[in-house]
Formats: C-alpha cells, sequence, structure tokens
C-alpha cells in the first residue's frame, strides 16, 4: 500500500471463548489475534483530533482485502475536513493469518461476540496509540462485531459505518433471498495446484471479476497459503492436481473451509427449541426458539444484535447492497427504523444520527465491488461526524476542562444541595404524654 505505513502486532484475545468447543484442548488456552496498522505515511506525526479507525470483515475475507478501501477513504480524508492517525483491523481467531497462528489451537465452534471482546482487549492494549475519535467501519459479520463492540462500551466509537451488516432476525440469509451460504461453502473448492493456477482460475469466475482489481490481487496473496497445512498435510493430492503444472507449490484457502462454515452456522442437529423441544441451556443457552431458522443449523448473534439496535449510542452509515441477500428491502427498513431509538441510543434517523445508503446495482459483497463508492459516502458521513466532535470537545473543554478546579471537579456543587432537597431534618419526636 503506498500511502501507509503498515505495522503489524500480535495481541492476546479475551480470556475463555463465548463456547467451550472453540478451542481443541484447555479452555484456558491463549489464542492471538494478527493485526495490521496502516499508518498514512503523510501524517506519521499525528494531531490531537486525528481519527483512529477500527476495521472489521466479513466471514471468509482476510483483513487485507479491506486496504483499497483504506487507501480511497485516506484519498478523500482531507478533502472532508479529516486526518487519519492510523486504521487497525484483525483477522477474527479462527480466520484469516490469526488462524495460522491458532491453527493447532482451534476447535470447531467459535462464536460471532468473541471478535467484539477481542477487539475491546486489542484497544485496552494499544491505548497509547489510540487516542479519541475512534470510529468503527465493519462490513457484513464484521459490521455485527462492531455494533456490540458499541454495546459494551457505548461511548468508544464516535460514529459507525456499517456496510450490509449481518443484523437480522434471520440466523443466514432469509429462506426467500437464495441459498445458505454456509452450504454453497461447505462444497467450496479450497485446493489448487499452484498460486498463479487459483489466480487464473479466479480471474475466469464472474464471481471474481465483478471485483474491484486491486481487491482481488489482495485475495490471491492473502487468501490463499501455501501447503501443507494441518488440514492439507499432503501436497501430492491427485484429486487437486494439475498435471504439468510446476510454478510452486500448492496453495489452499487462508481461511480453512471449516472454520469458514463453522463461523456462519451452529449445529442444532438435536433441534433443542424446534417444534415444542426443550432448550439445552448448558450447550445452546442462547437459541430463541420464536425466531426462523433454528434447525438444524442456527447463529444466535444476528438476531441478538439486532433486537438491541434500539440502544446503540454511537451514530450510524448503513451502506447497502440492492442486490444483497442480507440486507434485503425489509430488513434494512427495519434497522433504519429501530437503530438508536430506545434508551441508551443516538436518537435514530429522526435526530439525525442515522442514515443509509443503497448501491442499486451492487450485493452484499459493497467493499469488493463498490470501493471507491463506499470510500466517497463513508468520508462525506466521517467528515461531517467528525465536525460535530469537534464542537462536542471544545465545549467539553470550555465547561469542564478548562473551566473547574480540581477540587470544585472531586466536590459537591450548590446545584445538587440545592436538588437534593437541602438539609434532611428528622422529625422531632413527640414528648411523652403526663400521666
Amino acid at each position: 500500500m503506498s500511502s501507509f505505513d503498515i505495522v503489524e502486532h500480535t495481541v492476546p484475545c479475551q480470556h475463555i471463548r463465548e463456547y467451550p468447543q472453540a478451542t481443541a484442548d484447555a479452555q484456558e488456552t491463549v489464542l492471538h489475534l494478527a493485526v495490521k496498522q496502516y499508518i498514512p505515511k503523510d501524517n506519521r506525526d499525528p494531531q490531537p483530533g486525528d481519527v483512529t479507525i477500527i476495521g472489521a470483515h466479513a466471514n471468509g475475507f482476510p483483513k487485507e482485502l479491506y486496504e483499497p478501501l483504506w487507501d480511497d477513504i485516506h484519498a478523500r480524508s482531507k478533502k472532508h475536513g479529516f486526518r487519519i492517525r492510523s486504521i487497525w483491523i484483525a483477522d477474527v481467531a479462527q480466520q484469516g493469518q490469526s488462524s495460522v497462528l491458532n491453527e493447532r489451537l482451534l476447535g470447531n465452534d467459535p462464536a460471532w461476540n468473541d471478535h467484539p471482546r477481542d477487539l475491546l482487549l486489542m484497544i485496552n492494549l494499544k491505548r497509547h496509540l489510540m487516542p479519541r475519535p475512534i470510529i468503527g467501519i465493519g462490513h457484513s459479520m464484521g459490521g455485527n462485531h462492531l455494533v456490540n463492540l458499541a454495546y459494551m462500551h457505548p461511548r468508544l466509537l464516535s460514529t459507525l459505518v456499517l456496510i450490509d451488516p449481518v443484523i437480522q432476525i434471520y440466523s443466514s440469509v432469509a429462506p426467500h433471498a437464495g441459498p445458505s451460504p454456509a452450504r454453497l461453502s461447505t462444497f467450496r473448492r479450497d485446493v489448487w495446484p499452484s498460486r498463479s493456477a487459483a489466480a487464473s482460475s479466479f480471474a475466469a469466475s464472474k464471481f471474481y471479476q465483478a471485483w474491484d482489481p486491486r481487491v482481488l490481487d489482495r485475495w490471491v496473496n492473502y487468501g490463499l497459503r501455501d501447503m501443507p497445512t494441518l488440514l492439507h498435510p499432503d501436497t501430492e493430492t491427485d484429486s487437486s492436481k494439475d498435471k504439468g503444472d510446476d510454478s510452486g507449490p500448492k496453495v489452499t484457502l487462508t481461511t480453512s473451509v471449516p472454520q469458514e462454515v463453522f463461523t456462519f452456522l451452529r449445529p442444532n442437529y438435536q433441534g433443542y427449541g424446534h417444534d415444542g423441544r426443550p432448550i439445552n441451556r448448558k450447550t445452546h443457552p442462547d437459541l430463541n426458539p420464536a425466531l426462523p431458522s433454528t434447525y438444524p443449523f442456527y447463529r444466535a448473534e444476528g438476531p441478538q444484535t439486532f433486537y438491541r439496535l434500539p440502544e446503540l449510542r454511537p451514530s450510524v452509515l448503513y451502506i447497502f447492497g440492492g442486490k444483497s441477500d442480507v440486507g434485503t428491502p425489509d430488513a434494512c427498513q427495519a434497522k433504519m427504523e429501530i437503530t438508536g431509538v430506545g434508551p441508551g441510543g443516538s436518537g435514530g434517523a429522526a435526530a439525525g444520527r442515522v442514515s443509509s445508503v443503497v448501491f442499486e446495482d451492487i450485493g452484499h459483497l459493497i467493499a469488493m465491488e463498490a470501493v471507491d463508492r463506499t470510500a466517497d459516502h463513508s468520508c462525506q458521513w466521517i467528515g461531517r461526524e467528525m465536525e460535530m466532535w469537534r464542537k462536542d470537545e471544545d465545549e467539553h473543554l470550555r465547561t469542564w476542562t478548562h473551566a473547574k478546579s480540581l477540587v470544585e471537579k472531586q466536590s459537591i456543587d450548590d446545584e445538587w444541595k440545592k436538588m437534593i432537597g437541602g438539609p434532611y431534618e428528622r422529625p422531632k419526636k413527640p414528648s411523652d404524654a403526663k400521666l
């Protein structure tokens, strides 16, 4: 990336995963995140008020696929009145380079809500590099992750850009919207005779032809890893070898197919909560039998996150895909109607704190196919929000930081004493009657 200096970090994950089989052995196993920090080359000496961005990726897509988006946002940032301090993004523990770090430690039951906790730990560990304002930009599952980070710490993120986030009442896509992504991924190809052969295969696919070429280039570089791996120890598997190809080692997906599909859906083979069967509170405590599509698989986090949207504190720009099987028109409308409108929330769309844009010609993979448009709308939103942030910050400095002494800041003021009702006077006891 020509626009950024890139610093790689490895940070530990939150202690104890949501589900016990997320790790292969001891539940106290320490997993790690592979993190990249992007520092603009033209802002190596950042100033107060420069923006820290926390990114979050979609299921199955390595963090590096969002580098073109970061480039395009950086290119537009000055025009919209803000400067980037740095951008941080981590592969979730079971995917991308994090999955390579954790390869011999992972189980088969990841929870989406593990990553928001991991992000909070990452931010706490790197707090000296992340002064306010901090904003979040998340795609698909990553949008869900950032919303849950905001639920845990409502004032941490000043605003959110949510790119077709997976936040709806369905465990996956709505049944009428198309085949389950988990079903499609379960049987996808995951071995190629070489990286160049894989690149040729992708180039011939209509699916990948729709991508921004910069994103596709990073998919070839980071979405694949050389064999052997734990799940593919044999580099000479006949079923996946093309004769005559000697242009490098065999490659497989960096995020293994099992970890991708385990992230899409969680098994409920026993049918707990289905057709009146009781819920197993030990193994499936988060299953909601009132929701559609809970058997033989479910995914709790999408519906859980949807029903809490009224309490979402940060302002939100939703970027929806008009052809998305996730952001269907009714699902988009539902999010717009309830986001931020409840106690603790931002005030919602009616207060100008939630907005949306629809790319009518794009499906769910907005960040891969419409990088420039995504950057355009993101920067317009961020620029406006940062102007408001600066005004709020100035007011805070004027009325609190610089207005009161340390003693005043820690003392009970006169207004408190007045509003509490003044000193409490105990009623006098009546004198004992004389006999």
